[in-house]
């Protein structure tokens, strides 16, 4: 795959590079992108590991959003939000290095 394709809302761009290929995700209504900056071998591995990036970029954001909203409910604690805050981005940074 060379170029962009939609997925779940993102639009993921697989770039080839002198070494393979790498991809970046991106979310064209709010002009964020994300990417691992690693070289893969093949278009079809930075495409699944682009998907999986993807995935894990959505959960975050939408945790971290619900998060937001209990704490300012007063429903939890300075102390609980950070801790729960930390623990999901723990969990994304985990799970995205063993698609590496």
């Amino acid at each position: 795959m060379n170029g962009k394709e939609p997925y779940h809302g993102w639009l993921i761009e697989v770039i080839p590079e002198p070494a393979g290929y790498s991809f970046r995700c991106w979310l064209p209504e709010e002009k964020i992108a994300v990417s691992d900056r690693k070289i893969y071998s093949t278009s079809a591995l930075a495409l699944r590991v682009a998907k999986v990036r993807a995935d894990l970029e959505a959960v975050r954001w939408a945790l971290t959003h619900f998060l937001n909203e209990v704490y300012q409910e007063c429903r939890l604690s300075p102390d609980e939000h950070v801790a729960l805050a930390s623990s999901v981005l723990e969990f994304v940074t985990s799970v995205s290095q063993k698609y590496h």
